[in-house]
């Protein structure tokens, strides 16, 4: 594995926009291609990572949680290390390697919670330290947005290719929606927000929403994005700003 990691991390991740997830999700995907792509992409993209978790301070390496944590970062590497040498034309290979990044994607369910797990496990342990916190922190913020991007790849291939269509979202390319109703979203994630903020302060401010389409005015504002994303990122922010208001 080390050699594996060594290797692959020298390589930088390939920056991917949402209209090339989009164009090639949308004319005639070639799993093939998908395939390609991915059994080089994703090892670099895991070893990177990787990398910066074996660059931690010992102490907070070793915590249980985080050892998890690399335990299952190694073992999704090596699942895909498995498809280096495969031959895309065989189809059973195809179908191998979509259920193998179904198990990777689910074995990394719970790296978000387990990972901050094993920061407090290391402060339980050697108490607050604002300059190793900053380091810390750095550190969280790219391995968050490294598994965004790792969880994105591998939703859209295994979205497109595990041989059915979502009958809840079926004009869905993977996991973007072409015409995501942001005001749609934005009431999902407050709706949440506010029975979080009614269970604790028993009080919630109300929500007013006013759309200004500058293209159309008569049609509700739609973008081009992965509605999931944009849903956490609006929860987070409601979840904060109701108990400032009400505290």
């Amino acid at each position: 594995v080390p050699t594996y990691i060594e290797h692959f991390s020298k390589f930088s991740p390939s920056p991917l926009s949402m209209k090339q997830f989009l164009d090639f999700g949308s004319s005639n995907a070639c799993e093939k291609t998908s395939f390609a792509f991915l059994r080089q992409e994703l090892p670099v993209r895991l070893s990177n990572i990787m990398k910066e978790i074996n660059l931690l301070p010992d102490r907070v390496l070793h915590t249980p949680s985080v050892q998890l944590v690399q335990s299952w970062y190694v073992q999704s590497l090596l699942d895909i290390m498995e498809f280096l040498d495969r031959d895309p034309e065989d189809q059973a290979t195809l179908g191998q390697f979509t259920d193998a990044l179904v198990t990777i994607r689910n074995r990394h369910n719970d790296v978000v919670p387990t990972m901050a797990q094993g920061v407090i496990e290391y402060k339980e342990a050697y108490g607050d330290d604002p300059v190793s916190n900053q380091n810390i922190q750095y550190f969280l913020d790219r391995f968050y947005l490294s598994r965004i991007s790792i969880r994105m790849l591998l939703n859209q291939h295994t979205l497109l290719f595990d041989g059915s269509t979502n009958p809840a979202h079926p004009k869905h390319i993977g996991s973007i929606d072409p015409h995501c109703g942001v005001a749609n979203v934005v009431r999902d994630a407050y709706n949440m927000a506010k029975l979080l903020c009614d269970k604790y302060y028993m009080a919630s401010p109300d929500l007013e929403i006013e759309e200004v389409n500058a293209n159309n005015s008569k049609q509700p504002i739609s973008i081009v994005y992965v509605p999931s994303h944009l849903y956490h990122m609006l929860f987070e922010l409601f979840k904060v700003n109701p108990r400032i208001a009400l505290q």
